[in-house]
């Protein structure tokens, strides 16, 4: 990352694992405000454990995550929230059995001013406009595709400033993997920063501003997509990942 740009993540050494198995070790990178920062590598890199060490879902064994110079690494997913951190973890993120209208009004039920919840709900109909024929329908009946885009929808309801995102293109015919891409990069707009997981490469380096490769729990590149492109051997360190895990 340029040092000109103005980090609002900042993790330094961060080791993480499950059990007794070390999965990341001594990860360290900045996340550049009001940008999106892709995060790739083979699988078993350590890429979930990554998010989830950030997101308050697993506690790190050593290390620190500052959000906007707040130590968060041992506070919980909850409290994060209040923080401005959002999570859109892998999956479809939906109440089945409420219309999508509901889904929205639902995410927003920390806020007790009825107008201030229409009018997120409207943001996210704004922002997610196939959305809004669909607004009276089970969140159940709508496609997986779409099920994304509502979970993505959700999170202009809580106006964070800093989104995480586990595989958004996972199971996502071409078609909609662009729709729901084309969707990230609107966060930018709403001055939302975004860090992605992706096992999507391609998918990945198109939206992103800057990138990090993280083989085998640790980081071996960080910069922008175009640098990566011109100095780093992807398929050498993806096939380091794959024959090593």
């Amino acid at each position: 990352m340029a040092k000109s740009e103005e980090s609002i993540l900042q993790i330094n050494n961060l080791v993480s694992g499950y059990g007794k198995i070390e999965t990341l070790h001594g990860a360290s990178l900045d996340i550049p405000r009001g940008r999106v920062t892709a995060v790739i590598g083979p699988n078993g890199s350590g890429k979930s454990t990554l998010l989830k060490s950030i997101a308050g879902l697993l506690k790190p064994w050593s290390g620190s995550i500052e959000l906007d110079g707040i130590e968060i690494a041992a506070l919980p997913a909850h409290k994060l929230l209040h923080l401005g951190m959002c999570t859109v973890p892998q999956g479809r993120v939906v109440f089945p059995f409420l219309t999508v209208e509901e889904n929205l009004r639902m995410n927003a039920y920390t806020i007790r001013n009825r107008a201030e919840v229409d009018r997120r709900v409207e943001a996210a109909f704004e922002f997610v406009p196939a959305l809004r024929e669909r607004r009276k329908q089970m969140a159940s009946n709508l496609s997986g595709g779409e099920q994304v885009l509502l979970s993505l929808a959700k999170v202009v309801t809580q106006e964070p400033t800093i989104l995480l995102l586990d595989e958004p293109s996972l199971g996502l015919s071409p078609k909609m993997m662009a729709h729901v891409y084309e969707t990230i990069d609107g966060f930018a707009e709403r001055g939302i920063t975004t860090f992605l997981v992706e096992q999507n490469v391609r998918m990945a380096l198109e939206v992103a501003d800057f990138v990090a490769v993280l083989v085998l729990g640790e980081v071996r590149y960080l910069g922008s997509p175009q640098q990566l492109e011109k100095d780093v051997d992807l398929g050498t360190l993806f096939l380091e990942g794959k024959l090593e895990a």
